[in-house]
């Protein structure tokens, strides 16, 4: 969406921060899970862009509902990008890492960081 980048940002670092505390708080029985939809008419759409929005393209509220009973349903899914697009659902993985390290980075580095972090720098 060119034309739309802060919006874009936004919904994409809300992607990473899903995946990123989902699995961490998931430890301590904690749930984050992100519901990502398509366009939805909601009360920040102005009547008029609604008119101008083409109706083969909307997604109703019901399914964003349908999405909030999945994660309501199932106490152990966290981590899960949900993205809705008209009347589906669907669950967006994690994509492939592109290398072992990077593999490692994001699923293994964990006891590095914890222990990295124990020192903090002084000040000069």
């Amino acid at each position: 969406m060119p034309t739309n980048p802060q919006y874009c940002a936004a919904k994409h670092a809300l992607v990473g921060l899903t995946r990123s505390v989902g699995s961490k708080l998931g430890e301590e029985n904690i749930t984050v899970n992100c519901i990502y939809p398509a366009f939805v008419p909601t009360n920040l759409c102005s009547p008029h862009m609604l008119s101008l929005f083409p109706k083969e393209h909307i997604t109703p509220m019901n399914t964003v509902l349908k999405a909030i009973d999945r994660v309501l349903e199932d106490g152990k899914l966290t981590g899960e990008i949900l993205e809705l697009s008209l009347d589906q659902i669907y669950s967006r993985k994690q994509p492939d890492w592109p290398n072992e390290s990077q593999r490692w980075l994001g699923e293994e580095s964990a006891a590095f960081w914890t222990e990295a972090y124990k020192t903090v720098p002084k000040n000069p």
